[in-house]
């Protein structure tokens, strides 16, 4: 065979290899979570069951519990309509989390209201939003 073939056969294999990795691993995650408000999370989850999902709300501050040792992180998310999620998270606490600002958990429902969550992020205000100029006063 000529070093061409060889070359063009082995470069095929590596790029069937990569596919493979490639699907499998976008079928052990269930893909990229589609993007839900609560409501339509609820909605989705009472017609699709265990869905991949990424959902944002505010985390109830009073309901906030964690076992550093574990670490387990257990919290409930409420919307501005009242819906409610119980979230467990088997991962460290982000840095800020009980800051006040609204967070974006990726997983899956596992009961009526209770979500697993794979993946937890906090959102912050952007350190580039434009900010309030104050009056300087006029040189005299």
């Amino acid at each position: 065979m000529n070093k061409r073939i060889k070359m063009y056969i082995a470069v095929g294999a590596v790029l069937v290899v990569l596919g493979m990795l490639f699907a499998q691993g976008f079928k052990a995650t269930g893909g990229v979570g589609v993007y839900l408000t609560m409501e339509e999370a609820l909605t989705a989850h009472n017609q699709n069951g265990d869905r991949f999902i990424q959902m944002e709300a505010n985390v109830d501050s009073e309901s906030v519990r964690y076992d550093s040792k574990k670490p387990l992180l257990e919290f409930k998310l409420v919307d501005e309509k009242n819906n409610s999620v119980n979230v467990t998270y088997h991962d460290v606490m982000p840095d800020n989390f009980e800051s006040g600002y609204p967070v974006i958990v990726e997983g899956r429902f596992t009961g009526e209201k209770e979500f697993l969550a794979e993946k937890l992020l906090v959102k912050c205000p952007s350190k580039y939003e434009e900010q309030a100029e104050t009056e300087q006063p006029e040189d005299k």
